[in-house]
């Protein structure tokens, strides 16, 4: 059993009548987000422009120094076929003045490809540094490397907020269920917004939501990417195609047990037990900042 079917067409209504409402009861001027070049904030720039008008759209590209440069080229070419306001802003001199790129982690990822061919030898690598990023306090050397990909997703935020206050828009984010359910989104960076169009969809579902807008097969083909070191997918990071995952997450949250999942999926229990771990590592980042109010 895949994750529930949607119906593309009803989907894009309700969640165009969702941005409407939600912009036009803030009083604001229209939408502001950033555009990579993927999937999820191409969905969400259509759907603004389709809920909004494209001349109330506007659309940050925010590359630096370890983006590819078709993410780039992707972006901007989406953006001009929308019809969206846009503009290109280098992130890297803020980022080299901040120390991001002094780092150890930072040497490694300019080796060029070195991660993509570590993962290459040891297939389990990069599914045992996600769960280690989950779990933290794994060493000074692990937690520079942490460092240096969250301060590029936040630094993105706060381009794009300041963007939208600078404009009276609101800024939205492009993250969905997937990324929110496992952990795989950066805490006050990809996850912050004013508003969350997909948060309630799984990857699989914001494909096929995308395929309806008329996303380029360009984009649509591409394999998920965070984008912020050399030749690193989604996939290879979390261990486990969004396919099977986002089985698994949506039985779970039907409330089958261990052994229906198994059944209704084809999993096999250690990939379950696998999607359960990464569930419970990660609430930390869903909770609210700790606080004394009553």
């Amino acid at each position: 059993m895949s994750v529930q079917e949607i119906d593309p067409g009803r989907e894009s209504d309700r969640i165009c009548s969702f941005i409407s409402r939600f912009v036009d009861g803030r009083r604001a001027s229209g939408l502001a987000l950033g555009l990579s070049g993927g999937l999820d904030s191409s969905v969400v720039a259509a759907l603004a422009a389709k809920a909004l008008g494209p001349e109330r759209v506007h659309a940050l590209i925010l590359p630096e120094r370890d983006s590819a440069k078709e993410s780039v080229d992707d972006a901007r070419s989406y953006a001009e076929h929308l019809g969206i306001h846009f503009r290109i802003q280098d992130l890297t001199p803020v980022l080299e003045e901040l120390g991001c790129y002094e780092s150890g982690a930072s040497g490694i990822v300019r080796l060029g490809g070195a991660s993509r061919a570590a993962v290459n030898v040891f297939p389990g690598l990069a599914r045992k540094g996600f769960l280690a990023n989950l779990s933290g306090g794994r060493g000074r050397r692990f937690q520079e490397f942490v460092a240096f990909y969250r301060i590029k997703h936040r630094l993105r935020m706060v381009a794009v907020y300041r963007e939208a206050e600078e404009k009276n828009l609101a800024a939205a984010s492009c993250a969905n269920r997937t990324e929110y359910e496992t952990g795989f989104f950066v805490r006050y960076g990809d996850d912050a917004g004013d508003i969350a169009p997909i948060k309630h969809l799984y990857k699989t579902q914001v494909f096929r939501l995308g395929r309806r807008l008329g996303v380029t097969d360009r984009i649509l083909d591409k394999k998920p990417s965070p984008d912020l070191f050399a030749g690193m997918k989604d996939e290879e990071i979390i261990g486990m195609k969004y396919s099977e995952l986002d089985s698994i997450l949506w039985c779970r949250a039907q409330g089958f047990t261990d052994g229906e999942i198994e059944t209704r999926t084809g999993s096999s229990r250690k990939s379950i037990s696998y999607v359960k771990d990464i569930i419970s590592l990660s609430s930390r980042f869903r909770e609210p900042p700790a606080d004394l109010m009553e």
